[in-house]
């Protein structure tokens, strides 16, 4: 596992493994308000340019809300942090997931996809972590060590 100033190509896809401790009500920017319940979530996302600086800006607390991601990290902890340099297909990466985990509907319906017709790239885990973290390898991501603030 390499750390986050390891990455050498600072964009592609990145995944963020997240745990909500408790079920609550969010309202992730513009879109409606909804119960996200406790438990495992996955996230996809994607960036042209600067990851690590992407990736560190979703680990922190304090920021400015701008993606429907924001709104979710100030209630929820980064567990895993999961990278594919040079790699930007976002929309494949949710599909893949979506296809193969067994809660495969989005949380909520456009969240983190607002600029594509993906229904979300939000999904619940109930599957172990072990399973997931094998099948993120076979999808050819890397799992990045990194410091919760």
């Amino acid at each position: 596992m390499k750390g986050l100033d390891q990455i050498e190509n600072d964009r592609g896809t990145y995944l963020l493994l997240l745990e909500l401790e408790k079920t609550q009500k969010i309202k992730p920017g513009r879109l409606a308000e909804a119960d996200f319940k406790k438990g495992m979530y996955i996230y996809v996302g994607r960036a042209r340019k600067e990851l690590k600086t992407r990736i560190r800006r979703h680990i922190r607390k304090e920021k400015k809300r701008f993606w429907h991601i924001d709104y979710l990290l100030l209630k929820s902890k980064v567990r895993e942090i999961w990278t594919k340099e040079n790699f930007f297909d976002e929309c494949q990466t949710a599909s893949r997931i979506q296809d193969l985990l067994p809660s495969p509907s989005p949380v909520h319906k456009g969240f983190g996809s607002s600029d594509c017709r993906c229904p979300g790239h939000l999904f619940p885990i109930s599957s172990s972590k072990r399973k997931v973290r094998l099948l993120l390898q076979k999808m050819g991501f890397q799992r990045v060590a990194f410091n919760e603030n």
